[in-house]
């Protein structure tokens, strides 16, 4: 499967799937690269154009493969309901992107390309969020093209490594969240800020399949207006963005930060199959960081944050690496 039959067939499923619910939701479109922190290396550059619906009542007049993967979630009383689907496009490099031949000891070329459906439950104090993905990794993912663009556009290295990039390969992903509201309290007030609240939650975020299985346990805190409403729409799950629009009224924001830390299983980005004999093993602990302001409207929201997480291969010779996210979302 070559890049523009992938794209072409992800596009169309993808429109089929949301088009008779598709101006009762929210777009959003995320931009991830690592040139804030000038670490062109590991992952670099990431795209995901989603869209989740308004909150519901139930998912009883959704799709059928909706109602199927709702399943997957425990029921919740008195609950809001959501769904949604995004393709996501991701790469990642090794630290050297001029060398032509071969890395044999640094993490290789990958490129990923993934359409993706997820179904959500946001209560007052717990919610929960799963997601279905298919995708393809190596050249069928495109991201070849996509670097290679961007680098044009910037005063950045030309990539000339691409030939020995991970090779393709069909995958599947089932992933599950589960958010807790630990505690909200009074902030303070004035006319600037309006009324101010700040929260800490808990997550844990599993996924499993053969592009990569890990499991995470981590914190949120927020600080902001309007927490009661959006409550878990932060997510770890890349590419995830809730309809934090619909949640508000007037205008509100928040200042955020998430840790955590996890255990990764597989990375077919480090470990799959590759033209030449690689000597990299990807690290299986992880942890990360990130930081973040979100200002939304009733019609649209813009997001930026900071994310920093720790290596992804045993041989890394640097501890930490980044990269920031831009995220703008809409309604039609």
């Amino acid at each position: 499967m070559n890049y523009q039959v992938s794209k072409r067939f992800i596009s169309t499923s993808i429109l089929l799937l949301i088009s008779p619910w598709v101006s009762a939701g929210q777009w959003h479109l995320q931009v991830d690269n690592d040139f804030i922190f000038k670490d062109d290396g590991n992952y670099t550059n990431g795209l995901t154009l989603g869209w989740e619906s308004a909150p519901l009542q139930n998912l009883d007049d959704t799709a059928s493969p909706i109602r199927w993967q709702s399943l997957f979630s425990f029921k919740q009383n008195s609950a809001q309901r959501a769904w949604g689907v995004k393709l996501t496009q991701q790469m990642w490099t090794p630290g050297e992107i001029k060398i032509e031949t071969p890395q044999p000891y640094d993490r290789p070329y990958a490129g990923y390309l993934a359409i993706e459906s997820h179904t959500a439950t946001y209560g007052e104090t717990w919610a929960q969020k799963n997601w279905l993905s298919l995708g393809i990794s190596g050249p069928a993912s495109g991201t070849e093209q996509l670097q290679k663009l961007f680098h044009k556009l910037t005063p950045s290295s030309t990539p000339n490594g691409w030939q020995h990039q991970i090779e393709n390969q069909l995958t599947i992903q089932l992933a599950y969240e589960l958010d807790a509201l630990i505690m909200r309290r009074d902030a303070f007030s004035n006319a600037f800020t309006g009324e101010t609240l700040w929260e800490l939650s808990g997550f844990s975020h599993s996924q499993a399949g053969n592009f990569r299985s890990e499991a995470d346990l981590g914190l949120t805190f927020r600080w902001g207006t309007n927490l009661a409403d959006s409550f878990a729409r932060l997510s770890q799950h890349s590419g995830q963005f809730g309809n934090i629009s619909a949640t508000t009224k007037f205008s509100s924001w928040m200042l955020f930060t998430r840790a955590y830390v996890g255990y990764r299983f597989n990375d077919l980005t480090i470990d799959g199959s590759l033209p030449y004999n690689s000597h990299v093993e990807f690290e299986n602990s992880q942890a990360g960081v990130t930081t973040g302001i979100i200002w939304a409207h009733p019609s649209w929201s813009l997001a930026w944050s900071f994310n920093a997480y720790t290596k992804e291969y045993q041989s890394d010779p640097d501890s930490w690496h980044g990269y920031g996210s831009l995220i703008i979302s809409w309604q039609l």
